[in-house]
């Protein structure tokens, strides 16, 4: 299917939209959605992104991670670690993506569909790599579906007991579980914030590019680890001074 009309330029939007957001250090999260070595390591992986997204996305998050530490932001990681039971019962997490599996098709340029069930608790494919994970980080692995609310204890953790506003948000796949966990966001009432330095797709450039525009325009402000940072220092600046 053609695209019915010329697409817009909406990058004057974006800019006036970051520029009006305003972030709260306080009560800020950083979550990573599925950030895992079935996505970002080329030995392990089943379904990789492009060898040279990885290196992007590992780098920038870990840039990201290491800047949220220091301020005293929490830290999140949302991944599937399925249990064996799961699989040899035959539960499937999207109908879309079985009926593609089994039919052997796949968008993904760098490997071919699926043969069997991914990110299982005890293989290293559902480990997160290494680098990116730290004492102190929580691991919320009980998501299942693209959305890392649905059926967790995330919105818990976020609402009650780190009591956020905004979350920034990280992770793989932009055009799916990205992009599926920041409208539950927003549908939560949080403000997402979307890092595209820290976000890819396995389907390649354009599903990750369409995937941050219709974020940008509709659901979330976008924008680099750089331009966060400066968002950060900026609120800083503005904290009151408390008088003891």
């Amino acid at each position: 299917m053609q695209p019915p009309v010329e697409i817009r330029d909406r990058s004057e939007y974006k800019r006036r939209m970051n520029e009006l957001l305003k972030i709260d250090p306080r009560r800020t999260v950083v979550l990573t959605v599925d950030m895992q070595n079935d996505y970002l390591d080329m030995k392990l992986g089943t379904a990789p992104v492009a060898p040279e997204e990885a290196k992007r996305v590992i780098s920038h998050t870990r840039r990201l991670l290491a800047f949220a530490r220091a301020e005293g932001l929490p830290v999140i990681h949302a991944y599937v670690k399925r249990r064996p039971i799961e699989p040899e019962r035959g539960f499937v997490t999207s109908v879309l993506g079985e009926a593609s599996r089994q039919a052997r098709l796949s968008q993904n340029a760098q490997a071919e569909a699926r043969k069997g069930p991914d990110r299982v608790d005890g293989t290293p494919q559902a480990e997160l790599p290494s680098e990116l994970v730290a004492p102190g980080d929580l691991h919320v692995t009980t998501k299942r579906v693209m959305d890392a609310f649905h059926g967790t204890d995330l919105d818990t953790l976020l609402g009650r007991v780190f009591k956020a506003e905004t979350v920034i948000i990280t992770g793989i796949n932009t055009d799916t579980c990205v992009y599926a966990t920041t409208f539950a966001a927003g549908n939560r009432g949080y403000q997402p914030v979307v890092i595209s330095d820290c976000v890819a797709s396995m389907r390649g450039l354009d599903h990750h590019w369409m995937a941050l525009e219709l974020m940008s325009r509709s659901i979330a402000w976008v924008m680099t680890v750089d331009e966060f940072k400066a968002k950060v220092q900026a609120a800083k600046v503005l904290e009151p001074v408390v008088l003891h």
